[in-house]
């Protein structure tokens, strides 16, 4: 256990508690981390997330916020700035991904809309530049789908890719040139989505 709670700020146990949880949040997702593991990971007593945050669930809405807020300017300096990132952009945001995927299936739906609520999703700001490009209704289904699936598939394939690898027999020498395949159809998916929507 690092530094006693008495030897520490505030600002610094709550910081290592948000720490902990994302990690946690990735490693094992929401429903397996228990207040007590938490606390071990961060290096303080169990008792300072019902003291700092109410408990284990509030802590676990910070600990989204602070993965979607890594993710978001991770996104914007990787872009320059633009709001539609480059095909698997999101595979270098690991515990973002795992911990959004970890929480998406376990039903954990209010831990992922965090990114929403606080206006720090990535995917949501693709969305809405997307549909600004191409002049798509608010409430334009297939327009909804698409993009549904563009995103999906992405992080599906970041989440998947060992495995998509297996099933499409990729030696280990082929995997650069086969991600950057992927890359090349998954670009072209969205050109294709955004001229076919201009047609």
């Amino acid at each position: 256990m690092s530094a006693s709670p008495a030897g520490r700020g505030s600002d610094s146990v709550k910081a290592a508690l948000i720490e902990a949880a994302c990690d946690g949040l990735a490693e094992v997702g929401p429903r397996a981390l228990s207040t007590r593991k938490l606390a071990e990971r961060a290096g303080v007593n169990h008792g300072q997330i019902h003291h700092y945050f109410g408990g284990k669930r509030e802590l676990l809405r910070k600990a989204m916020a602070t993965l979607a807020a890594e993710h978001w300017q991770n996104t914007l300096d990787r872009t320059g700035g633009e709001a539609i990132p480059p095909p698997l952009a999101l595979a270098e945001d690991t515990r973002y991904w795992r911990a959004t995927a970890r929480a998406v299936i376990e039903g954990e739906l209010d831990l992922v809309r965090v990114e929403i609520d606080e206006g720090l999703s990535v995917p949501r700001n693709a969305l809405e530049a997307t549909r600004e490009r191409v002049g798509a209704a608010p409430d334009d289904l297939n327009f909804k789908a698409d993009m549904a699936l563009m995103i999906v598939s992405q992080l599906g394939y970041v989440a998947f890719e060992p495995f998509a690898m297996m099933l499409a027999d990729i030696r280990a020498d082929e995997r650069e040139a086969f991600r950057d395949k992927v890359k090349l159809r998954m670009e072209k998916l969205a050109q294709g989505l955004l001229s076919k929507r201009r047609g």
